[in-house]
């Protein structure tokens, strides 16, 4: 898988403005970028032909602390490392892809749509970050932010079945969606589940006839959405504006603490 590098300010406001034009040149093993800057912020890992294991490994060089593309996408806040896994922002990507695609990951961080890939989620849970931030945006540009402690993926051969759990009352705005997904194995339209729900909804997803929540749906500008049949296919978290209401930001991500 192929991730365009980038550099851009993470928080819920969502400045888009501040996004950094980017190219990757093939040098060394994370290769050296050339940018293009907005205001007075610095670029991430110019002239660096250092190779770094993870984020966690980056953040421990000492040498960058600012959240941006790497190999992957780093957020960095509080010294906790963070592996942003998923995220639609603008709705330039389609997430109605093929179980090989999800498997290995696809789209561009440099675009603000993509999906890291089903082995390197597993890496990640495996290495311990099992930590679970889904942060979601309306249209009104309202944020809500839900956490869980305990994110596991099983292996290739269990079709990445999901252990999802530890739902954090504290530090969640809205109730649980996801625990409904626990157990679940991985289904694409041309991997399906039982029940058919990733051919009906059009993404890839841990179904269980269906899902409460819905990142990997289909991105509708404005909000409210009428499906193109009888399953709703948008992005949707249940108890935050329903089912047929498409959000305009999401994003996963997974950490230590």
């Amino acid at each position: 898988m192929h991730l365009s590098l980038t550099y851009h300010i993470d928080g819920s406001s969502l400045r888009q403005n501040m996004l950094l034009l980017l190219s990757l040149l093939a040098v060394g093993s994370l290769g050296s970028i050339k940018c293009i800057l907005l205001g007075d912020e610095t670029a991430l890992n110019v002239g660096d032909v250092v190779q770094y294991k993870d984020c966690d490994d980056i953040l421990k060089s000492g040498k960058y602390q600012k959240p941006g593309a790497y190999l992957v996408y780093c957020d960095f806040g509080l010294n906790i490392v963070t592996h942003v896994i998923m995220q639609q922002k603008y709705g330039l990507v389609s997430f109605n892809k093929s179980y090989k695609d999800y498997d290995s990951g696809f789209g561009n961080v440099s675009e603000g749509d993509f999906w890291i890939g089903l082995q390197n989620m597993t890496k990640y849970t495996n290495a311990g970050y099992n930590v679970l931030t889904l942060t979601m945006q309306d249209w009104s540009n309202q944020t809500k932010v839900v956490r869980y402690n305990n994110f596991r993926l099983g292996t290739a051969a269990e079709g990445y079945r999901l252990t999802i759990g530890g739902y954090h009352s504290a530090n969640s705005d809205l109730p649980d969606n996801l625990y409904h997904n626990n157990g679940a194995r991985f289904a694409t339209p041309d991997k399906p589940d039982t029940q058919n729900c990733a051919t009906n909804q059009g993404g890839g997803w841990w179904y269980n006839y269906c899902t409460f929540t819905l990142p990997t749906g289909h991105y509708y500008s404005g909000g409210s959405y009428t499906p193109p049949a009888s399953y709703y296919n948008g992005i949707y978290y249940k108890d935050w504006h329903g089912f047929a209401y498409s959000l305009k930001y999401i994003k996963m991500e997974l950490s230590t603490a």
